[in-house]
Order: C-alpha cells, then sequence, then structure tokens
C-alpha cells in the first residue's frame, strides 16, 4: 500500500454535554475516541469544496452482526435523524 500523507490542524470546538456524551458513548461503542468520532462526522458532513456533493451516507457506518436495516431505520428515528 502507499503512504497517505495529509496535514492535520487542530480544532476545538464546544458542544452541548449531551452531544459529548453521544460521542464519547459511540466512540466507547467503536473502541476509539470522541475526538476520532467527531473528525469523523466533519469528514463525512463537510463538503470537499463549495459545489461538490458527494453521497456521504455510503460506507459510513459498521453493522454489527445481525443488525438489520430495521433496526438503523429504528435507531435514526430515535435519535431524531429522520
Amino acid at each position: 500500500m502507499g503512504s497517505y500523507r495529509c496535514s492535520v490542524t487542530e480544532l476545538r470546538v464546544t458542544v452541548p454535554d449531551e452531544t459529548a456524551e453521544r460521542l464519547a458513548s459511540e466512540a466507547a461503542d467503536r473502541g476509539t475516541s470522541a475526538e476520532d468520532v467527531a473528525a469523523e462526522v466533519l469528514r463525512l458532513h463537510a463538503p470537499l469544496r463549495r459545489g461538490t456533493r458527494r453521497f456521504g451516507f455510503i460506507g459510513i457506518g459498521q453493522a454489527k452482526q445481525g443488525f438489520s436495516a430495521r433496526q438503523a431505520e429504528e435507531r435514526l428515528e430515535a435519535e431524531g435523524l429522520v
């Protein structure tokens, strides 16, 4: 594999406690840090450049064995995302 190089900028963001708790919970589920989850969310939702659209929903998640589309839909509804 080739190496991928990118510059990194540290960004401090203030979020409500509930959001911080959701990030921490998601990070614990994934075995990573809340900062990594937040960075992923920003990468997926911030456009690459003005006028650029992409299908950000493709490949954004990893389902656990036996996790159905219906369960995913229910989770999205419960979180107010649909």
